[in-house]
């Protein structure tokens, strides 16, 4: 691990502190500019949004450099779910709950594309048509964005976790129409790298009498944000990340609104 200077260490140490501060939201004037006030000067109806999070773990047995003084930590997975816990109370954002908050929404991917601890982060996106008939192409999306990244097992948990959010989306009850906002949390770790990862869409969907909630035919598109942890960083700013205290791997792989739902079963996914 190579030595910084002191100016470095504290140029990276305000980084860091930046980043972790609860964002607030822009104020009303701001906002009605935006056209993200009604108007009476309320934030607009969202009823008809909905929040589905979903996480997945796959490691392939490669060895992590040592933790040094992260080891009250007790891993390099603890050390990254506690990173991910400070990205998303930076930006007030649940992952286990189906309310859908526009601020929190676009912060944390702001937070999680501006998080210090990462590097070689990759950001891109596919767009393909689905319907509820053929759901096969948002599961090609997946594939391909992240089949350079992950192993076939990792992929097959990826999608699973997908499916639950899927299934999630199918029993949550709304409005007649509404749009489920879908975010895959990714953690892996592949040939020493342990590599943080964030997909997100957009799917509309409707009730329909007898049938339930259904995807329209619509275009959607996947976005990819994914990159591997900085261990020389994290061990520079060990004393902060301790203050944060630890979270638990299982915490958030198992703290989603999805975790409890079984993988949707629809034929759909394989047209």
């Amino acid at each position: 691990m190579s030595a910084l200077s002191t100016q470095q260490s504290q140029r990276e140490a305000l980084e860091i502190a930046l980043w972790a501060q609860t964002r607030q939201p822009p104020p009303p004037e701001l906002l009605a500019k935006l056209g993200l006030l009604g108007p009476d000067g309320r934030a607009l109806d969202t009823s008809d949004q909905e929040t589905g999070v979903g996480n997945a773990y796959h490691e392939d047995g490669s060895g992590l450099p040592a933790l040094g003084p992260l080891a009250p930590f007790g891993s390099w997975q603890s050390v990254a779910a506690t990173i991910l816990r400070k990205t998303e109370e930076s930006a007030g954002f649940d992952q286990s709950s189906t309310q859908f908050d526009l601020f929190a929404w676009v912060v944390f991917a702001s937070q999680f594309q501006s998080m210090p601890f990462l590097v070689n982060l990759v950001d891109n996106t596919l767009s393909a048509s689905i319907s509820s008939l053929s759901l096969g192409p948002a599961i090609w999306m997946v594939s391909e964005l992240l089949g350079g990244l992950l192993s076939s097992d990792a992929l097959t948990g990826v999608i699973n976790s997908i499916k639950k959010i899927g299934q999630l989306a199918v029993e949550n009850k709304g409005l007649q129409q509404k749009n489920s906002n879908v975010q895959q949390g990714v953690l892996t770790v592949a040939n020493g790298q342990l590599r943080l990862g964030l997909l997100r869409t957009v799917v509309q969907m409707e009730y329909r009498t007898g049938k339930g909630y259904q995807q329209l035919n619509q275009q959607i598109t996947v976005s990819r944000l994914f990159g591997s942890l900085d261990y020389d960083m994290c061990i520079r700013n060990a004393g902060t990340l301790l203050e944060w205290g630890g979270r638990d791997l299982d915490d958030w792989l198992y703290g989603t609104a999805s975790f409890p739902y079984p993988p949707n079963t629809s034929p759909a996914w394989g047209n």
